[in-house]
């Protein structure tokens, strides 16, 4: 009888669950526990969570955190809408690379734009001196308003993707029917196209502001005294190291339920108001005359050139002759990045082992949860799909509180090794991975499984020697997502890394902390151009875009 049960595939489906109960219902079960117990006398308590609904300093960093993500999804819809709406609609001229520069900003490191923000318009920023000079006084960079700025610029793609994809599969013949009947353009925007546009505008929406408020690296860089959840949280957990993270635990639980709702209520309104079409007549890309046509290009052009160009002035910062905050623009030096290769060349190196070593992990349990996920349907993957997508939905700082307060003692001891780290990132990236295997295995006819089994090919063998030679265009665009994302890992780095095992990630945070911005600049370049070379290969060998890969 206990053989029946015994299939390879169920020993496998036991061995993925055990993997996320260690790696992340454990962790979240003990912060969450850890919330609620007293750290003065180790029993069980409620005030942690009073405390923070009785000082208004905690009150506080949820309202700026709830603040700074409303007013960022604002601008984000305001930048994006109109940009998914004309590079979808009309002929505009070198679209293809608006396009695809206007989606690089999803995959640049967000605090890499607080840089360079900062290097602009910091105290000893390019612009904030060239103006000071001639006696303009211009808004200050930090606070809430520098960090919406960067939010906006960094997030509204997905705005403008999920808008794009959304009007390419309109029916063309739906708004040629309100024509007929006499609807001017205005009403047929209004009455068809509008409405059928809304539930991603509202999905993109979501994106934005959970992004927002689970975001570490800008607020704490050019924040100040602005103070947010996510990097309350951090701010806590530090200080409580050692103890019981109650505090901590309680910040990391109530940043959870806001990311996790607005999950829940992405996934609910997108499967519940999206519409399904067939789409056998795309929308007409219409042509439009020479000056409305030269407005819509320049404000795609204007918007990709503002959002990228602090990214250039990292590129250039980095080959500038520097001394501690000071930039000595137009003085050239190569200084920086040999203080990067000779002088500390460790973090580079520790990014490219613990992003692959990530990368790989997440590569073979993606590939085979995807399998269990598509072809073993039952309540049990159900449960799996579910549980999978979670990480998601999980701010960084909180999954790396959790992690370092569940295996920072007892009988398995990660925190202040290479293994913790690599853990985190296989949990947190591992979604990526999944989803674009997952959704070129659903393309696969099962017929060729049963011809192979069939023939007496036991199930794991055909799977390994049929199926995923099939998939390696999917496996390969997950693992050049993962790699990606894993080395521009910021938010859980800071909080499980240990001395010997910085990432470039910390080490820019650290070298912006301490106003270094010259070698900060070299690491965040050597950063970028590792984040853009496999995208470059992604889209030259495989022919897929970002917004295929996601």
């Amino acid at each position: 009888m206990l053989r029946k049960y015994l299939t390879i595939w169920n020993i496998i489906f036991l061995s993925v669950f055990i993997i996320l109960f260690l790696s992340l219902i454990y962790p979240l079960f003990s912060i969450f526990k850890a919330s609620f117990i007293n750290p003065e006398t180790g029993k069980f308590s409620i005030e942690s969570y009073r405390k923070f609904f009785h000082y208004a300093y905690y009150l506080r960093c949820l309202g700026h955190s709830i603040f700074v993500s409303l007013i960022a999804t604002f601008f984000a819809l305001i930048i994006g809408i109109p940009f998914g709406f004309f590079v979808s609609r009309f002929h505009v001229p070198g679209k293809s690379i608006i396009k695809t520069l206007g989606t690089l900003p999803l995959i640049l490191p967000t605090f890499i734009g607080a840089e360079a923000w900062l290097l602009l318009l910091g105290r000893n920023g390019l612009l904030y001196n060239l103006f000071h000079r001639i006696g303009i006084d211009i808004p200050s960079i930090y606070g809430w308003k520098g960090i919406v700025l960067v939010f906006a610029l960094q997030f509204f793609p997905y705005v403008f993707l999920m808008v794009s994809s959304s009007i390419s599969s309109i029916d063309s013949s739906l708004e040629e029917s309100a024509r007929n009947l006499g609807a001017n353009s205005w009403r047929v925007f209004r009455t068809i196209t509008l409405p059928i546009v809304t539930p991603s505008i509202f999905a993109g929406a979501l994106v934005v502001f959970y992004l927002s408020i689970e975001n570490f690296g800008v607020p704490i860089l050019i924040g100040e005294d602005y103070k947010v959840l996510s990097v309350q949280a951090y701010n806590e957990f530090i200080s409580e190291m050692g103890g019981n993270p109650s505090m901590a635990g309680t910040l990391s639980m109530i940043l959870l339920f806001i990311t996790l709702s607005v999950t829940v209520l992405q996934k609910y309104w997108v499967e519940r108001k999206s519409y399904v079409m067939s789409s056998l007549r795309p929308p007409e890309v219409k042509r439009l005359k020479p000056f409305p046509t030269f407005f819509i290009w320049f404000f795609c052009v204007f918007i990709v050139s503002f959002a990228l160009f602090p990214f250039i002035v990292v590129i250039i910062s980095s080959i500038t002759k520097t001394k501690g905050p000071v930039m000595y623009y137009g003085q050239f030096s190569l200084e920086n990045f040999i203080k990067a290769f000779k002088i500390a060349p460790r973090p580079i190196i520790n990014s490219f082992f613990l992003a692959t070593v990530a990368t790989i992990i997440g590569i073979i349990f993606g590939i085979l949860v995807s399998y269990l996920i598509v072809r073993k349907k039952g309540f049990t993957s159900y449960i799996l799909d579910v549980l999978i997508m979670v990480p998601l939905a999980i701010a960084g700082t909180v999954l790396g509180i959790a992690l370092a307060s569940t295996y920072n003692k007892g009988m398995i001891v990660l925190t202040g090794t290479w293994m913790i780290l690599v853990l985190s990132y296989f949990i947190r990236k591992v979604p990526f991975s999944i989803k674009t295997t997952s959704s070129l295995l659903h393309q696969i006819d099962t017929s060729i499984e049963e011809a192979s089994i069939n023939l007496g090919v036991p199930p794991l063998r055909t799977f390994i020697k049929i199926i995923v030679p099939i998939m390696l265009p999917g496996i390969f665009a997950g693992a050049i997502l993962m790699w990606v994302t894993t080395l521009a890992e910021l938010s859980s780095t800071i909080v499980l890394y240990y001395g010997p095992w910085a990432t470039m990630t910390v080490e820019i945070f650290q070298r912006i902390g301490s106003a270094d911005f010259g070698p900060a600049s070299a690491y965040a370049t050597i950063l970028i151009i590792s984040v853009l070379i496999p995208l470059f290969i992604l889209h030259k060998v495989l022919g897929k875009d970002l917004l295929s890969t996601m």
